[in-house]
């Protein structure tokens, strides 16, 4: 049941061929795997809320409604892009049914694209490009969201396509030899006002952001989408902790905590100069690959930590989500691990 007021915009589904229950279900089931508050109304509703917003569904007269609703534009079409690819994940046959409300027309721009261009990239440590965009309409990317994705269009292409909306309202993006390459970085530092933004790069073999980034000549024009992923945690004591591809993250955290802030930050990377921020409260603990100590650790010790963040290679995590979620029981809402890879996949940033 509902006791405070609904964020203003709001765009809507209908799904006639969608039972309530159908949808009711993943939506629990999206909430208790990552930790949201779900509400409910009554069996007539159920919905999720997160930062800045929710998405959720209703009875209607023949099946279900779909709708999300955001204090904002492009957090508005956030939600239902992620809403839509969970529901395409369940029912692929879905995805040509979906039709929204109140978004932009066929052929725009999405909502929450916009365009960059290269300022400078410099040197941060020995293993880290610090790559500083410059653009408008960076609002959206300076909330407590942290994250977004590096738009590049293929290697040498002097005419990309874009990605635009489609007639249902969903983000129709170029395939074939026109596909764009889309992976998820950290927002490092950002004046809005001023028109820029920072991000690092870890530099790897084989990675196809780090081979465009050694020969990305200032004004070249990339996409930005965002924001995504998860906000920065705050907390008296914290458990913090990722290999390289998390330092940027964590140093947001890490930024982010008041003075009285303290607790243990883990470096699974073997890179040692990346320049993480100091906080007299939270403890650098040097640990190469040393996912499954932590994990052995939590199991026989426990933790103190109000809030914890994790992230690292896909199955690295694995022995950590097992101590925190399954031994220790932690509730989701108190803890966020992610895979921030895949070893082997050759899509890796």
């Amino acid at each position: 049941m509902r006791h405070d007021p609904a964020p203003p915009l709001q765009s809507e589904a209908a799904l006639p061929g969608l039972p309530f229950e159908r949808i009711d279900a993943l939506l629990r089931s999206e909430a208790e795997e990552h930790g949201l508050m779900l509400r409910s109304g009554h069996g007539h509703s159920t919905w999720c809320q997160v930062d800045g917003g929710e998405f959720g569904a209703r009875v209607g007269p023949e099946g279900s409604v779909l709708y999300v609703r955001a204090h904002d534009r492009d957090w508005l079409f956030t939600l239902q892009e992620a809403m839509t690819c969970h529901l395409i994940g369940i029912d692929p046959d879905l995805a040509p049914l979906l039709r929204w409300s109140g978004l932009p027309r066929m052929g725009e721009l999405p909502p929450n694209f916009s365009f960059a261009r290269v300022e400078s990239l410099s040197p941060a440590g020995r293993y880290f490009l610090r790559l500083r965009l410059r653009g408008d309409n960076l609002d959206r990317l300076a909330r407590d969201m942290i994250h977004f994705r590096l738009i590049l269009p293929p290697p040498g292409d002097p005419q990309p396509e874009w990605p635009m909306t489609g007639a249902n309202g969903q983000t129709v993006w170029p395939r074939g030899d026109k596909a764009l390459h889309r992976p998820a970085y950290t927002v490092r530092a950002i004046d809005a006002a001023a028109g820029w933004l920072e991000t690092d790069i870890f530099i790897h073999d084989g990675g196809r952001v780090c081979d465009w980034a050694r020969n990305a000549a200032p004004g070249i024009r990339v996409g930005l989408t965002g924001p995504g992923g998860g906000g920065v945690p705050l907390a008296p004591r914290l458990l913090i902790g990722g290999d390289e591809t998390a330092y940027p993250a964590l140093a947001r955290i890490i930024e982010a905590q008041p003075p009285e802030t303290c607790g243990d930050c883990w470096l699974f990377g073997d890179a040692e100069d990346y320049p993480l921020p100091r906080h007299d409260g939270i403890r650098m603990i040097r640990a190469p690959r040393g996912e499954a100590e932590l994990a052995a650790q939590l199991t026989r010790q426990g933790t103190t930590a109000a809030r914890i963040w994790l992230a690292t290679e896909k199955s690295r995590i694995a022995p950590l989500r097992k101590a925190i979620f399954e031994h220790l029981a932690i509730p989701k809402q108190r803890a966020h691990l992610a895979a921030y890879w895949i070893a082997g996949d050759p899509a890796r940033q």
